[in-house]
């Protein structure tokens, strides 16, 4: 039977990118122990680092600790961050953030542009194109150091349509236009993905999920949304809408809507409707102004964390309107452990973070309704990155273009556009 023909091109590219990553997480590092943990010969790591170096992606440091026997001192390296940059673009109805950042993921400056939600797409691109221009002047980056854009934003995209994008976001922009737009002005590639997907990426790399294979984030502020994480691998589903937890229908999932007297309305028909923190905010601020001598100006202007901070130990309506959310979320909580089993849950968005109590409320609910079941114990935290997930999720993307392997960027997982494709 024939020998099929080795591809040395592509060894040698994946072999280059597994010491780019190693070094990249974990320098300073020798070559002897990056040959230990790759299992390539030392030889071969030597002329990789020797290319790498050529390319200005690392750095020689100085000399590290000899070992226990002596001998000579290992020369240490590191990722290079200033060798290229990339944007990290979080685009939204009303306003987008742009920031820009090095190799090593760290933002050296950023800018919001805010819009009308009337703004057309062509005109909102030309307003978040004049602040990435005026992003690079202050820093004094050319654009030839440009290496990749990462873009976040809200929306359905069908990863087996590149023109479909299902967003009110930037309207009447298909979501290969919108990326091909980015791609010509700039001349590098630009990968555009769901932001709730680029937020679990940045928890991934960046946050709570960090060393994680199995995992779920889940997103709640406009909506509810979730990222699974399954084997290190982002699933996305065959046409991009995995997670969308938000359209899970109340009443098919919620068996005594009697738990609800005060979030549970006729009109709410989906999770994502119940759980939004616009509602949660709305149906606090009425609770408090029915049920208390508050003055009701001042409750209907506030925001859900002041109304937290300033009124949870004072009225026990606030901590019976989110024991409610909490019955709810302990329910997403324990359908995605039953169906996907992942080692950890990480809940993001300003309703998480602005309450504690509503974290240790939904542990409690969790474990009681998984007590009877042989499923093992799974974590359930606050993410780290806070409003910066998406963002550091759009840098993560950008770089992926350098850092992940080849083999990894397969077909309809995500869409790169580069300024080549027209």
């Amino acid at each position: 039977m024939p020998t099929k023909k080795v591809n040395a091109q592509l060894i040698k590219k994946l072999n280059e990118v597994r010491i780019l990553n190693l070094v990249r997480y974990e320098g300073p590092i020798s070559r002897i122990e990056l040959a230990k943990k790759t299992g390539i010969s030392k030889v071969a790591v030597s002329e990789i680092i020797r290319r790498l170096d050529d390319a200005g992606y690392i750095l020689e440091i100085g000399k590290g600790t000899s070992t226990k026997r002596g001998g000579k001192r290992p020369t240490m390296i590191k990722i290079n961050p200033e060798n290229g940059y990339v944007f990290g673009i979080e685009i939204h109805l009303k306003k987008a953030t742009i920031a820009l950042a090095d190799l090593e993921s760290k933002i050296i400056c950023r800018d919001v542009v805010a819009y009308s939600k009337d703004t057309s797409a062509e005109k909102g691109m030309a307003l978040i194109f004049d602040a990435m221009d005026r992003l690079l002047e202050k820093c004094t980056i050319e654009s030839s150091q440009l290496v990749s854009i990462g873009i976040g934003l809200p929306g359905l995209s069908d990863y087996t349509d590149e023109q479909a994008f299902f967003s009110d976001t930037l309207k009447g922009f298909g979501h290969k236009l919108l990326g091909e737009k980015f791609a010509r002005k700039y001349q590098v590639s630009v990968t555009i993905e769901n932001d709730v997907n680029a937020m679990t990426v940045g928890e991934q790399l960046l946050g709570a999920g960090r060393n994680e294979r199995n995992f779920v984030y889940i997103w709640i502020g406009e909506g509810l949304g979730a990222g699974i994480v399954v084997d290190d691998h982002l699933i996305r589903g065959h046409y991009g809408s995995a997670g969308e937890l938000g359209y899970l229908e109340l009443g098919y999932m919620l068996a005594d809507r009697s738990r609800l007297p005060n979030l549970y309305t006729s009109n709410q028909e989906f999770f994502g409707n119940v759980m939004s923190e616009e509602h949660l905010t709305e149906t606090l601020q009425l609770k408090l102004q029915w049920k208390t001598g508050e003055d009701k100006e001042k409750i209907s202007n506030m925001s859900l964390a002041e109304i937290i901070d300033e009124y949870s130990t004072k009225y026990p309506i606030v901590h019976e309107v989110l024991d409610e959310y909490a019955h709810l979320l302990s329910i997403i909580c324990t359908v995605l452990l039953k169906t996907i089993d992942p080692n950890l849950i990480i809940i993001g968005g300003s309703i998480i973070e602005n309450s504690e109590y509503l974290l240790v409320k939904t542990r409690q609910l969790v474990k009681q309704r998984m007590i009877n079941i042989p499923f093992r114990p799974t974590d359930i935290i606050q993410g780290e990155l806070k409003e910066d997930a998406c963002i550091k999720g759009a840098i993560s993307l950008a770089l992926q273009t350098i850092f992940e392997p080849v083999l990894r960027q397969s077909k309809g997982s995500k869409k790169i556009y580069s300024p080549e494709e027209e």
